[in-house]
């Protein structure tokens, strides 16, 4: 399974706030996170999936 491209997070913000992304978990269950709205969005096959209705809070019982 691909990996996030390290170079991607440099031109990638958070669609909500505009904020810094920051990789958390592995692999299979790898997330985008931004610690100033505290948002996440997955990651499939390497792909960044930042539509808005993506989007869940890190408090959101469905992480």
């Amino acid at each position: 399974m691909p990996v996030l491209d390290s170079g991607l997070l440099v031109v990638l913000g958070c669609p909500r706030c505009k904020g810094p992304l920051v990789v958390h978990g592995e692999r299979a269950l790898e997330k985008l996170r931004c610690e100033r709205c505290r948002c996440a969005w997955p990651v499939e096959d390497g792909v960044p999936q930042l539509l808005p209705e993506l989007g869940r809070w890190w408090d959101s019982p469905i992480d």
